[in-house]
Order: C-alpha cells, then sequence, then structure tokens
C-alpha cells in the first residue's frame, strides 16, 4: 500500500481506503485546519481569539495546529493572537483539578499562558474578574455553588440537562471573551462531533439552529464562535496524538439515557462499519436551508423565533401528538382541530415565541422556572 499524496510506502489508512505515509497524513491535517480558517475570511490579521481547552483528545489536538500555525514562516503563519481558557466545575473536585493541571502543563509546554476559570464561581456569581493566568485555584469550588447547580440540572430529564449545560458554557465563554476583548472564539468540535450534534439538534427540536450550531460560524451574538476544526475527524485525531505522542485527559463527558449519548453511540457504531457515514451527514447539513430572518430572538440561545404562520416546527409536531394520543379507541382525526404555534398550552412552553425557542422553552419548564443566568434580565409576564 503505498501514500495517495507522495506514492511511498503508506504506514496509516484513513477511513478503510485512503493510504498516508506519517508526513503526508500531519500535512494534510495542518492542511484542512488552516484552509477551514482561511477560505471563511472571518478573522482580521493579529486578530485576539479566546480559545477553548477541555483537555481532551480534540482540544489537545487544537492547541498544536495553532502552535504549529504560529511558527510558520511569514507567508504560512497564523495571524491571531490566541487566549486560551479552560473551564472547570461541572465534574469532581479531584478530576477537576487533575485536568486542569493537564491544560496548564500543555500549555506551558508551548509556552502559552491559560485562564483557569470555574464556572460556578464566575457564572452563577456573575462574576468579572478573571484568576490569575496559570492559576489552579479555580478548581476549589464553594460547596453552595455547585449544589445549586448540581440541583438544577438533576431535577432536569438527562436530554434537556446535556443541552443547558452546552448553553451555559457558551454562555461563559463570550463572557470571558468580552473580559479578555475577543470577538472571536475557537471550540474543538471535530466533524464527527458536529454529526452527533446535527442530528441531536433535530431530536430536541432546535432543527432551525443547524447553520449556527453545526456550521463553521455561530453569528448569533457580537463574540462570534468559530469551529476550525469541524473537517477532522475523530479517527484522524487518534492518529494524530499516536504521532505526536500528545497527553489528553478529559472530564467532558454526555450524560447517560439521553437522546444525545444514544445518538453518538448509533453515529459512531454507523462509521465503524460505513466509513463516509460522518462526511455525508455533515454533507446533509450544508444543504439545510435557512429560516426566514425575524427581528425578535430568543433570550437564551439567541436564535430567531419562529413566524406566526409556520406550519412545520417542532411545537406543531408535539401539538398533533399531543391531541393524537387523547383520542379515544376507535376515535379518528377527520377534522378535528389542531393548536396551532400561537395556541399551544403554555403549561407545556412557557412564554414561547415571546422570548424562547421550542427547546429554550422546554428548558425552562424542566429548570422549574429557575433563573440559572440564562434566563437573566427578563421580565418574564
Amino acid at each position: 500500500m503505498y501514500c495517495k499524496k507522495c506514492k511511498d510506502p503508506g504506514s496509516l489508512t484513513i477511513r478503510k481506503e485512503h493510504v498516508y505515509c506519517l508526513n503526508c497524513f500531519m500535512t494534510n491535517i495542518n492542511h484542512k485546519f488552516r484552509a477551514c480558517i482561511g477560505k471563511n475570511k472571518i478573522l482580521s490579521s493579529s486578530e485576539k481569539v479566546l480559545v477553548c481547552l477541555t483537555g481532551g483528545q480534540s482540544s489537545t489536538v487544537l492547541l498544536d495546529l495553532i502552535n504549529n500555525g504560529l511558527l510558520q514562516d511569514n507567508h504560512k503563519k497564523l495571524r491571531i493572537s490566541p487566549v486560551f481558557l479552560h473551564l472547570t466545575g461541572f465534574g469532581e473536585k479531584e478530576m477537576d483539578h487533575k485536568v486542569a493541571e493537564l491544560v496548564i502543563n500543555q500549555c506551558n509546554s508551548y509556552k502559552f499562558s491559560v485562564y483557569i476559570v470555574n464556572i460556578n464561581k464566575f457564572y452563577f456569581q456573575k462574576s468579572n474578574t478573571l484568576p490569575d493566568v496559570n492559576s489552579l485555584s479555580e478548581t476549589t469550588t464553594d460547596c453552595e455553588l455547585k449544589t445549586k447547580l448540581q440541583n438544577v440540572l438533576s431535577k432536569m430529564t438527562p436530554t434537556s440537562s446535556n443541552d443547558i449545560e452546552t448553553k451555559i458554557k457558551h454562555d461563559t465563554f463570550r463572557r470571558v471573551a468580552k473580559e479578555c476583548q475577543c470577538n472571536f472564539i475557537f471550540t474543538a468540535e471535530t466533524t464527527t462531533t458536529l454529526a452527533v450534534n446535527l442530528l441531536s439538534n433535530l431530536a430536541i427540536g432546535r432543527g432551525s439552529q443547524v447553520e449556527h450550531d453545526i456550521g463553521f460560524l455561530d453569528n448569533r451574538d457580537e463574540i462570534k464562535i468559530l469551529r476550525p476544526m469541524k473537517d477532522i475527524t475523530e479517527e484522524e485525531l487518534h492518529h494524530y496524538i499516536q504521532i505526536k505522542n500528545l497527553t489528553h485527559l478529559s472530564n467532558v463527558k454526555i450524560k447517560e439515557n439521553s437522546l444525545q449519548s444514544v445518538i453518538k453511540n448509533f453515529v459512531w457504531d454507523l462509521q465503524e462499519n460505513f466509513p463516509a457515514t460522518v462526511s455525508t451527514v455533515c454533507k446533509t447539513a450544508d444543504k439545510i436551508g435557512t429560516i426566514e430572518k425575524t427581528n425578535i430572538t430568543c433570550l437564551v440561545c439567541k436564535s430567531c423565533l419562529a413566524l406566526k404562520n409556520e406550519k412545520l416546527t417542532a411545537i406543531e409536531a408535539t401539538n398533533f401528538s399531543r391531541t393524537v394520543s387523547n383520542f379515544q379507541p376507535g376515535q379518528y382525526l377527520n377534522n378535528e382541530p389542531i393548536k396551532s404555534s400561537a395556541e399551544c398550552d403554555t403549561s407545556m412552553f412557557p412564554f414561547i415565541n415571546k422570548y424562547f425557542c421550542y427547546c429554550c422553552s422546554k428548558n425552562y419548564l424542566e429548570s422549574g422556572h429557575q433563573n440559572l443566568n440564562l434566563f437573566k434580565d427578563i421580565s418574564l409576564s
């Protein structure tokens, strides 16, 4: 077997068909990363970017790719000014500390500094003071704050809990970015992760938000989130980590018994036997059209709210299912009226299309109408 690029003897195979030598493989991964940033032409020269690290596999590769880009000569140099961030507070204190220590060591090896920010302190206390760089003090969590987060999430279904955790993280990313005067954020989602996110979005009622949640650019806020690793798969990350002998350790996990975990297992199992699965799913996402823009946006996820005349929405499907499930044996739909989204039961979807989109309204209901800071500055009446 020979390398598809240079025709020298190949040493690894991607997707069971593409053979590479080590040099061509590494060149290809770096090219995918740089091309994803370059072809979108969003970043200006020397742009300050907040890079979010988790200590996991994709985060570790992102850090190495950024370092490689900054070390290139003038023509190929990655022209950004990175600021690194790692969030703690979602897991056990011991694991939080271990992962944060690893992230600091990773950054130190490249002569970078990183902010270790406890999400309970920075987010729930609305603190605007960033800790000192490379400080592990933020891994010590205030028990009262940690209990608040855990209590709220424990009352929700695993699916909603996963979704609201993501929104809390993104909101924290943006707040830290503002403090660091960054207009852009880098996150480390791979094409495999985005394929799972796409199917999860459709399942939980965020289908209209696919463009922002799955694409390279999420511009729903003035602080824009970019995904420069969206063309790299988990399989390629695994080879990259092994070739460069990089150490990684992640504390980020999808809650079990949730739609997200089921979909993740489904996609990963399918990808094992049908290697084109992930690329096909993501290419399908690129073809999904955007909804008509409105001036009213969800105050949590910043997505445009549904128009009143839309009929193919998650809430229309929910109202239809609720009507049919209430039928008596032998009863048929016939001319039975189905409530529109404007007439939906507000006990099921509080403040929908007024303050929240379908999914955020459902999350608000499951959270027990608690503030969570996601619903801050909203006069709910």
